[in-house]
């Protein structure tokens, strides 16, 4: 693991499926397993819900969601709370403990919403010591700590007081309240993938024009040929051979990518194979492909965001690439940290020297999400003669059982 702040723990009460009595903790690969409707989509959604309300505010992340009555637990009756944690790990640079950033809000069946509670503090010190509190909210008004203030938490100016916005997503100047900032930036740069959501005849036929400061991947894919020529150009890392190393054994006749120009502002993307001599457009080769080709422009970055989740990554892969797309996830968990979800057997199969980081979702007897990262001891004598997605499919209770 690098030295790159990262999300240490979370907790969820009242989001939909989610009531989490301790916070769940995170490891730098994780592997989500479980039934439909098990609570993954749910928990990875909970995750993003944090960069999503920073980014385009508390209204239009419900919206996203289908509405504030769709997230908020519906066996709740309402007006009802639900309320959200995520602890990150500490800026060195700035902090000595880890910062936990705690939000309370409040819905009504008409869709209506405030914030009741927001806070962040730095835990993780002297046990003797009471957590530093660097903002501290409630139904709109409160204070927040200046950077080095040894006044500890200020008041806010009244145009700042809004029971429907974050202080957190407010107060964004970086020499004033840098730690703020620095929570802020780490979860805006997290990257969220769903392999339904990717846009693959967007990617196929939409014509980019040349832009350097495209170097992740959207959340459709649709920027994926502007990524890759970016990443390739980069003076910094040695992505093109690494991409090259990737695709040659996806296919033996791979030679190279070229990026011909169609004017001074936009290019194309051609693949040249040994057979046949005239080069492939992006259009002409497979949606598997495509799918591929994203999560190597995700997994293979030479310079990832602090946290990459993936729902599913397998959907539309080929089976005999998931041993590749395997090597991949496992190597980006070496730089960055990685939540997946998956339900194949065969990528699980090849991930079992990876068992340890699998967490097995379920629901309990009331129909609320359980997370439960696997006891790998436990298993310790079976996988000596077994892989991990042979026992997922043979039902062992330990990773949850296979639907019947």
């Amino acid at each position: 693991m690098t030295t790159k702040t990262y999300l240490k723990t979370i907790q969820a009460k009242g989001y939909r499926n989610l009531e989490m009595a301790e916070p769940f903790e995170w490891d730098n690969l994780n592997i989500l397993i479980g039934a439909n409707g098990a609570g993954k989509s749910n928990l990875l959604e909970m995750i993003e819900f944090l960069p999503d309300a920073l980014s385009g505010g508390l209204a239009e992340t419900f919206k996203k969601r289908r509405g504030l009555t769709s997230v908020i637990d519906l066996d709740r009756a309402l007006p009802s709370e639900m309320e959200l944690m995520w602890e990150l790990s500490g800026n060195a640079l700035l902090t000595q403990g880890e910062l936990k950033y705690h939000l309370i809000i409040e819905g009504d069946s008409y869709g209506r919403f405030s914030v009741n509670q927001e806070r962040l503090d730095e835990t993780g010190l002297d046990s003797s010591l009471m957590p530093e509190a660097y903002l501290d909210f409630k139904y709109g008004e409160g204070m927040a700590k200046p950077w080095k203030s040894g006044n500890g938490l200020q008041k806010m100016p009244e145009n700042l007081k809004s029971p429907q916005k974050l202080a957190l997503g407010s107060l964004s100047s970086s020499q004033l309240y840098p730690v703020l900032e620095s929570v802020r930036e780490q979860a805006l740069s997290w990257c969220f993938y769903n392999a339904n959501d990717m846009n693959i005849r967007a990617i196929k036929h939409e014509v980019k024009e040349i832009d350097a400061l495209q170097q992740f991947l959207a959340a459709d894919g649709r920027n994926l040929k502007m990524v890759l020529y970016n990443l390739i150009q980069s003076e910094k890392g040695d992505f093109g051979e690494n991409l090259d190393r990737i695709l040659r054994s996806l296919y033996t006749g791979h030679r190279l990518l070229k990026f011909p120009l169609i004017d001074s502002q936009h290019f194309e993307l051609s693949w040249q194979f040994d057979r046949p001599g005239k080069p492939l457009k992006l259009d002409q080769v497979s949606d598997g492909t495509i799918r591929m080709l994203c999560w190597i422009a995700v997994l293979a970055h030479p310079n990832p965001p602090a946290l990459v989740c993936i729902d599913e990554p397998e959907l539309g892969i080929h089976p005999a690439w998931l041993p590749i797309l395997a090597t991949l996830i496992t190597e980006a968990a070496e730089h960055t940290q990685v939540i997946i979800s998956t339900h194949s057997s065969i990528l699980l199969d090849e991930l079992t020297d990876q068992a340890d980081k699998v967490v097995v979702c379920a629901l309990n007897e009331v129909g609320k999400a359980t997370f439960e990262r696997l006891d790998a001891e436990a298993l310790e004598e079976w996988l000596v003669h077994y892989k991990l997605g042979k026992l997922f499919r043979s039902g062992h209770p330990e990773l949850g059982g296979w639907p019947r």
